[in-house]
Parts: C-alpha cells; sequence; structure tokens
C-alpha cells in the first residue's frame, strides 16, 4: 500500500487521474492541496479525503509517499522543486514548465534529490510507437532520415477549455496554445523512437484565427537531430480528424500509423504483410503498456520498475524544443535547443 498526495488540481486529466485513483486498492489517497474552493471542493468529495491548507504539509508527512501535481503549467515553478526537494516520489503533468529555464530548475531539483519521477506523455504506452522504436532499433528501417508525428483534435471547436479550463489559451499560466499542449506529446515520441538528441527548431504557428484569438491554436514544427535525422510535428486544436499519425522514412523501409493501423514496408523485417499493401496483424505489435500514470502508481506499489518511467532528461528537452520552435516561429529561422 502506498499513499499519496494531490496537489493542484486544474488539469484536463486530473478527471481521468481520479478515476485511476479510486480503482486502485492499493494506493490512499492523504489530502487535496487545491487553492481554488470550486476544484477544491469537487475533488475532495469526489475522493472521500480533506483538503489541505498548504502542500507542504503533505511534505512533512512521513506517511505519504508520492505528490501527484496536476495544476497549471505555471504552477509548476516552485512546487516541484520543492517536493523533489523533500524526497517524494513526483508525477508531474506535461509540460515541465512554461519556460526554459523554470524546466532546468525543476529538472535540477529532481536530479539532486534523485527522486522517482514521471510526467504525463501516455501515448509511450501505445503498442503502434512501441512497435515503431522497436522496428528502429532493429535497423528494418535502414538509416531513418525523417519521421514525423501529427497530434491535432477538435477541442477548441468542441469548446472544451471554455469553462473550467480557460487556462489552457492564457500563455501565462500554459506556456503556449495548441500547438504547445498537443505538440509536446509528438516531440516526446519522436524522442522516444529515436533515443536521440534534438539540436535545433523552427516552427510555423496559426496563420488564421479559428477561435482563440489571444494564443496559437495550431502550427507545424520542424527539428534537426543530432544523428542528421529530420523530424516534423503538427499540432493543434482545430482538426475534425487525425488520421495519419506517425511517419517514418527510412534507407530500408517506411513505417506509418493511419487511423490507428501499422503499415509498414521492410523486406529486412521479415514480417509477414510488411509490403504495405494491407495493415499489419495486430498480433505482430506488443501488448498495450499502463497509462503513464498507472506506470507511476506501479512503481510506488512495488509492481513496476522505475526504469519503465519517461526520464526526466526527455521531460526537459520535450520543453526545451518547443520553447526553441516558438522562438523559431518569433523570428523565421533555426533556434538552438
Amino acid at each position: 500500500m502506498a499513499k499519496i498526495g494531490l496537489v493542484q488540481t486544474a488539469h484536463i486529466h486530473t478527471p481521468g487521474f481520479v478515476k485511476m485513483l479510486k480503482a486502485r486498492t492499493d494506493i490512499t489517497v492523504a489530502g487535496v492541496y487545491e487553492p481554488d474552493d470550486e476544484r477544491a471542493a469537487k475533488w475532495t468529495a469526489e475522493l472521500g479525503v480533506p483538503r489541505v491548507d498548504c502542500y507542504k504539509k503533505l511534505l512533512s508527512d512521513p506517511t505519504v509517499d508520492g505528490i501527484v501535481v496536476c495544476g497549471t503549467t505555471a504552477q509548476h515553478d516552485g512546487v516541484v522543486e520543492a517536493v523533489a526537494k523533500a524526497g517524494k516520489a513526483l508525477f508531474v503533468e506535461k509540460p515541465l514548465a512554461t519556460t526554459p529555464g523554470a524546466a532546468w530548475k525543476i529538472y535540477t531539483a529532481i536530479k539532486e534529490a534523485g527522486v522517482v519521477f514521471q510526467t504525463g506523455h501516455f501515448m509511450r504506452s501505445d503498442p503502434v510507437y512501441q512497435f515503431a522504436k522497436a522496428q528502429v532499433a532493429a535497423g528494418n528501417l535502414g538509416t531513418v532520415t525523417r519521421v514525423r508525428h501529427v497530434n491535432c483534435h477538435s477541442g477548441a471547436l468542441g469548446g472544451w477549455f471554455n469553462k473550467e479550463y480557460r487556462w489552457f489559451f492564457d500563455k501565462a499560466a500554459a506556456g503556449g496554445g495548441g500547438f504547445y499542449d498537443l505538440g509536446c506529446h509528438s516531440v516526446d515520441i519522436l524522442l522516444y523512437i529515436l533515443g536521440g538528441a534534438i539540436t535545433e527548431a523552427t516552427a510555423a504557428l496559426s496563420g488564421k484565427t479559428i477561435v482563440y484569438p489571444q494564443i496559437d491554436e495550431y502550427g507545424e514544427g520542424l527539428m534537426r537531430f543530432r544523428d542528421g535525422t529530420i523530424g516534423s510535428v503538427a499540432a493543434g486544436w482545430v482538426s475534425v480528424a487525425n488520421p495519419m499519425a506517425l511517419e517514418i522514412s527510412g534507407t530500408e523501409g517506411h513505417l506509418w500509423v493511419s487511423h490507428g493501423k501499422v503499415f509498414m514496408v521492410s523486406p529486412r523485417s521479415g514480417l509477414a504483410g510488411a509490403d504495405g499493401k494491407r495493415p499489419l496483424e495486430a498480433s505482430l505489435l506488443p501488448a498495450e503498456r499502463p497509462h503513464a500514470f498507472e506506470l507511476y502508481l506501479d512503481v510506488l506499489v512495488g509492481k513496476a520498475d522505475k526504469s519503465e518511467l519517461i526520464p526526466v532528461e526527455e521531460a526537459l528537452q520535450v520543453c526545451l524544443a518547443m520553447d526553441a520552435m516558438y522562438r523559431g516561429h518569433q523570428i523565421g529561422g533555426w533556434v538552438k535547443v
């Protein structure tokens, strides 16, 4: 049995995390710290736990094993560092911070404390991305020359952020708009699949306003990796479909994900159906892994090893790459990561 504290609850993924917590019999919640009265009342009632008037009370409680930080991105600043210094296992919703400076402070505090860390990049658990990573690592696509990931939905069109999640289109609170919110997942997936470092990046953001004139709603980013691979991402809140999620081009093969199905051209792999004419059989893909948040809870109770979690180095690199793309958009050129 492990005990966690919930610190801040403004993120749109909080309802899902609370649902997961309620379904577990090996996790208890010590309390909720939330400065907003309405949110605090909602989640303490849902979990049946007390409201804590200062998050540091959870940090000083020796029975609390981990802290879940799930507020606005700006609210991470200062709080995550304090949790790390208290020696508590950390789950921090993505992205780490709104600025590179804040991200570096969080990264440094976590590394110096040596605490368990996890963030909310849940796409890594999807079998299609696990499979893509394995094929690249095995050399079945040859030398990868370019890779692209698309992560778009209709959140702005559907008014997802118009009420309790209005902070998503406040740059000071969120760090960026639709491209930042969803693009960080795409950058994480490219890092996961390629296992390399991004050296420079740029982007083009929101050519016209659809719903939220105060912030970017969509964009396209371009990255160079240290090994020479070119990466691109598309992300935004104003798309009614997202049919082509991933494309990887190599000198000996090609892999793409369309409508959730994996297609591949790779004679070298020896896999049945690797001719690009039809999707690969689902039986060829690995099993779906637990959600990123479930993996964090599993580590707390000893059901998983912390090596299964997302390295804080990669969470930092996502923030730095996203910042470089935003600055690249502003200056119309490449920015070092």
